[in-house]
């Protein structure tokens, strides 16, 4: 049977690689640009983080779940190898609970709240138009 650690470390990892694909089409489309031409992320030419293409990319849906794809595959890496980190200091058994639900918490309320930004960054982006 598959301890409760292995099973959040394959995540860890599975989210680890995800990432590095995620990373990668980020990378490709807002910062090689213009090394690649490719332009179809930044519409508007210019910066990537212009609000013309901040706007325009926001009124795509696939971009806004890409965000939140995004943000929770990295805050869960991040999140567990902090945990990981403070755990190999030996806390004792209330602190490892403490260590535990603090970052339950701080990576929900995070990811409610940067959920809350793309979402709130397509409608501002919507109602732009």
């Amino acid at each position: 049977m598959i301890s409760n650690n292995t099973r959040l470390w394959t995540w860890h990892v599975a989210a680890g690689l995800i990432l590095i694909i995620l990373l990668g089409l980020h990378m490709f489309g807002m910062h090689l640009n213009d090394l690649l031409h490719f332009e179809s992320f930044n519409p508007e030419g210019g910066s990537p983080i212009d609000w013309a293409n901040v706007a325009s990319r926001a009124q795509a849906i696939g971009q806004v779940v890409f965000y939140i794809l995004f943000l929770g595959f990295a805050l869960y890496h991040g999140l567990y190898g902090l945990r990981n980190i403070l755990l190999e200091l030996n806390p004792s058994p209330g602190m490892t609970t403490f260590i535990n639900r603090t970052i339950v918490i701080a990576g929900v309320i995070l990811f409610a709240f940067g959920t809350w930004a793309a979402i709130a960054a397509r409608s501002t982006a919507l109602a732009a138009l």
